[in-house]
């Protein structure tokens, strides 16, 4: 209760009269809680949250709006269309944007029940800390964690590196379309490299790669099976990987044999 009466008397002030004819208490209550995180960690925060089919976001950002131009392509990349802003100027500076969202793929209650990771890998773009690309929709819509979209990022950078001529977009299409394989793949890496694995590594690995080319068999679209195998072949030509440990945050780093991938052009290694 006392907590309550602070942040009423530290936020209430600066609720002007148009957002209070607009949200009832509780809404305003959810809103003080994120200025509150928001001015405690010095970041942008974002709350996502659905009622029925509709799905809505909201952006808190300290010192004022962000512009949209900022905002609108983030979403996008991370498989959501803005359907439309309701923005609040609050009266010490503050700033709420509040966004309802369509999904292009999913639906709104399996974004709902991965709420908190989505609404931090959201902050963490926002705020500059993240990447902002269409890789982001696999966290969305495939239903991966953000750190193994990294890894699936550095992969394809080093795909590309090597002369593999698909785009981005269509990299990421194939990955989302196929997610089972995706996901697949991305703990095939995790099976072969995490040391939490154990003893148990080469009966996972069996495993995932039994689950790869049993999902491949239904793949009938020649270049999303292209790409899911260079994936494949990324991650069994890797000897050793930092991913798994703390030196990851500032550099991710992998030996590759790359006698094992697939289609790269001479000289080897890449």
């Amino acid at each position: 209760e006392k907590r309550a009466a602070a942040m009423l008397v530290r936020y209430g002030p600066a609720f002007p009269l148009g957002y209070r004819n607009n949200y009832g208490t509780e809404e305003a209550a959810r809103d003080m809680v994120g200025l509150l995180q928001m001015e405690r960690d010095h970041s942008k925060v974002a709350r996502l949250s659905v009622d029925g089919d509709t799905l809505r976001l909201k952006v808190y950002s300290q010192g004022g709006a962000m512009p949209l131009s900022d905002i609108v392509p983030a979403l996008e990349n991370f498989g959501f269309d803005v359907l439309e802003e309701s923005p609040t100027a609050l009266c010490d500076g503050n700033y709420i944007h509040d966004f309802k969202l369509g999904l292009r793929g999913g639906t709104a209650a399996s974004v709902s029940s991965r709420a908190a990771i989505l609404e931090s890998a959201l902050s963490q773009v926002l705020d500059g800390e993240a990447e902002n690309d269409v890789f982001n929709q696999l966290v969305t819509i495939a239903a991966l964690d953000p750190q193994s979209v990294i890894w699936l990022r550095a992969w394809y950078r080093y795909l590309r590196q090597t002369g593999a001529n698909y785009s981005m977009a269509n990299v990421v299409a194939a990955l989302v379309k196929n997610a089972g394989i995706t996901q697949a793949i991305v703990s095939l890496f995790g099976a072969l490299h995490n040391p939490a694995t154990g003893s148990d590594r080469e009966r996972l690995a069996d495993k995932y790669i039994k689950m790869i080319l049993d999902g491949l068999a239904n793949v009938s679209a020649i270049d999303e099976d292209r790409i899911l195998r260079r994936f494949m072949a990324v991650v069994r030509a890797t000897l050793r990987t930092n991913a798994f440990a703390p030196a990851a945050a500032e550099a991710l780093a992998f030996t590759l044999d790359s006698a094992k991938v697939p289609g790269l052009p001479a000289p080897l290694p890449w």
